[in-house]
């Protein structure tokens, strides 16, 4: 039962977060999948496949994946929950720290994998879906 300390809340997260939620778990899965099969739609160029690279990459992937369905399963607890809010922590600092590196890597490294403007919308997207969310929108 809850106090009358407590704010209330509505049952359901905004539907902004759901879509976010929903869409990250069917894009990084996906992704996920692309990894680990190295696919050609990835890397553009197969030089930089080596048997380590291989490992690296796909051992990203499947490190990957319990994060991916985590945030899915746990999605259902609205964010001013105190399960809701530390998934909505994590997934907004997630896509922050991967947009981040994405945009790094453009500027001061050669670019191996496509499509970059792609992870660049879909990561500021999550982000941005993740903050609102986090400061209540």
């Amino acid at each position: 039962m809850p106090s009358s300390t407590t704010k209330p809340h509505s049952q359901e997260n905004p539907s902004h977060l759901r879509f976010a939620y929903l869409s990250f778990f069917l894009v990084q899965t996906f992704d996920c999948f692309l990894f680990t099969s190295l696919s050609k739609y990835l890397f553009v160029d197969r030089s930089i496949l080596t048997g380590p690279t291989h490992f690296f990459i796909r051992a990203n992937a499947v490190t990957l994946f319990p994060l991916v369905l985590l945030v899915f399963l746990l999605g259902d607890h609205h964010v001013e929950s105190p399960v809701g809010k530390r998934v909505a922590w994590v997934f907004t600092l997630f896509h922050g720290l991967a947009l981040l590196l994405i945009i790094w890597y453009r500027l001061n490294e050669p670019w191996h994998l496509e499509p970059f403007w792609g992870g660049v919308a879909f990561h500021g997207g999550w982000f941005l879906s993740g903050a609102a969310a986090l400061m209540g929108y």
